[in-house]
């Protein structure tokens, strides 16, 4: 007899067993395949109560402040609307509550003693209940309540089932929120994609996205607008641009890529892919490059400008400044001329003289050479502005720049003594070659000396200009001082921004276009200035052409 019971049992057991694995399957199915929290939660309520044999099941999902988000439920009446307004309203439950306070399974043997406050606990008679929190990777997503027969109460491999489902829910419940933030981000991703896209599409300039030394997109909506400088900017051969300007464009992008620089902005000079390769058909381009992550490939992303009327502008007013420049010192190009002039008028008068009295043939001969030795010197002067007013190829030497500048000062010493300035020049003797272009350094001394002059046209104090070169570290110094009114502090900002000015007939662009070309020959422009002692500017050229 005790073996038939004994049967039964291990029957009985065997069937438990099976509708659990069926109800676990089901369950696994459905966490799989569900994307709808609702949906997922109405249905896994559903299987426990109808394939694990539950008498009813419901759940609830929270928020990060335990306020319901969604409730399912199974085997219950209409009954359960109050119960899901009291949820809705943080009314929680016994089991509930301590289950929020623990992981561990909550199970009640006897609900109608125990839990006595519950709205359901009169229909649980002969029923246990069993609650447990929804939780994965330290977030708790909500809670689930079974009510189960009673022998299955203290039963510990129910209860590790009813942990295992709870855990698999958490899981799946995580899977859905990965899911949601994937699909955000790719719709956000997407939207990107269209605003880049129309974005770039209708830029003005021409843009593109360069991998591994490959040009991979590049916009066209607007090409007609910048279709000389489509090809500009190639790698790794860069063939389309000037040879001057291609080793240097070379280096800033592989220094970019081998992130030793983080962008690259500069100007460069282009043959337009349907001109020749002469230098008449020379463009310029302004580039703005920087590292992206494109596609998810490390790509770098290109602004390409075409920026050649905009340079014309620029050159036709930087030769307007050195005319204007010229101009302030015609006084001093006057005198430099007339001196030669009148001796050359002093010595034809004598040439006369010795031809009526029938002199001495080495007295004319003497005189000849001084002719010629003051017609020399007025070539020199007059080479000396052209050379100076005319648009040319910088020409870099090593050199000392001491005689630059006291070339340049002669032209001004006679309209400086002229506006009552007293001009002092203190020039060090010992001072060693350095790298430069000197009619462009001719040019930045003469603008600040000039500037220094208008400064001080008004000015009722003493008007004293001084020069100086000097030796500073690993530099050539030149300082440009005068004692006039200084540089408002309102102003100081904006004396080297092109256009800006403060004086009549004037472009604006001379400051500019010294602290442009010093910077080009990799020096610096700076300057102090007092409201009382003036202002001094210094220019620093490297020594050395490396440092350029």
């Amino acid at each position: 007899m005790g073996w038939l019971v004994n049967k039964d049992y291990e029957i009985k057991k065997i069937k438990h067993l099976n509708i659990v694995l069926l109800s676990l399957r089901d369950i696994g199915r459905l966490l799989v395949t569900e994307n709808d929290k609702q949906k997922l939660i109405n249905g896994i309520c559903g299987i426990l109560v109808k394939k694990r044999g539950y008498y009813n099941a419901w759940i609830g999902l929270l928020d990060d402040d335990n306020n319901i988000l969604m409730i399912a439920q199974s085997g219950f009446n209409s009954y359960f609307d109050e119960m899901q307004s009291k949820l809705e309203n943080r009314e929680f439950t016994r089991c509930i509550k301590k289950t929020l306070e623990s992981e561990d399974v909550f199970f009640v043997a006897n609900p109608v003693k125990e839990c006595s406050e519950c709205m359901f606990s009169k229909n649980y008679a002969g029923r246990a209940s069993m609650a447990v929190r929804l939780t994965h990777e330290e977030k708790n997503y909500g809670f689930m309540v079974l009510s189960i027969p009673q022998e299955l109460s203290q039963d510990k491999t129910e209860k590790s089932i009813v942990k295992e489902i709870s855990d698999d829910i958490a899981f799946g419940l995580h899977r859905i929120d990965l899911e949601e933030k994937r699909k955000l981000s790719e719709k956000a991703e997407e939207e990107s994609k269209i605003r880049f896209k129309t974005l770039i599409e209708n830029s003005l300039n021409c843009i593109s996205i360069i991998q591994n030394d490959k040009i991979v997109y590049k916009n066209s909506a607007l090409r007609k607008l910048h279709r000389l400088s489509t090809n500009a900017f190639e790698p790794p051969d860069f063939d389309n641009i000037y040879a001057d300007d291609k080793q240097r464009l070379k280096n800033y992008y592989n220094d970019l890529i081998a992130n030793k620089i983080r962008h690259i902005d500069t100007d460069f000079r282009y043959y337009p892919k349907e001109g020749g390769k002469e230098e008449s058909q020379l463009r310029w381009a302004l580039i703005s490059a920087q590292k992206i992550d494109y596609m998810g490939i490390e790509s770098v992303i290109t602004n390409v400008m075409d920026i050649t009327d905009s340079k014309e502008v620029e050159n036709l007013l930087r030769i307007q400044d050195k005319m204007t420049s010229l101009g302030r010192v015609t006084a001093g190009i006057a005198h430099e001329i007339r001196n030669p002039l009148s001796g050359i008028y002093i010595y034809l008068k004598a040439l006369k003289q010795i031809y009526k009295n029938m002199g001495d043939i080495k007295n004319v001969l003497s005189i000849i050479d001084k002719v010629e030795h003051a017609s020399n010197k007025i070539e020199s002067i007059i080479k000396r502005v052209m050379d100076f007013s005319k648009p040319g190829k910088p020409q870099f030497i090593m050199a000392n720049i001491n005689q630059n500048v006291d070339e340049i000062t002669k032209l001004t010493y006679v309209s400086l003594r002229k506006d009552g300035i007293k001009f002092i020049k203190k020039l060090d003797t010992a001072l060693p070659d350095c790298w430069h272009e000197p009619h462009l350094i001719e040019q930045v001394v003469l603008n600040l000396i000039t500037n220094a002059a208008e400064a001080m046209k008004e000015y009722d104090g003493k008007k004293i200009i001084e020069l100086a070169t000097y030796k500073k570290m690993d530099c050539i110094a030149i300082s440009i001082k005068d004692s006039g009114p200084g540089i408002p502090l309102s102003r100081q900002s904006k004396i080297f921004d092109p256009f800006y000015t403060t004086k009549t007939n004037s472009s604006g662009i001379g400051l500019s276009i010294c602290h442009r070309i010093i910077t080009d020959h990799g020096g610096s422009l700076r300057f102090n200035s007092g409201t009382k002692e003036g202002a001094r500017f210094v220019i620093e050229l490297p020594l050395k052409r490396e440092e350029i």
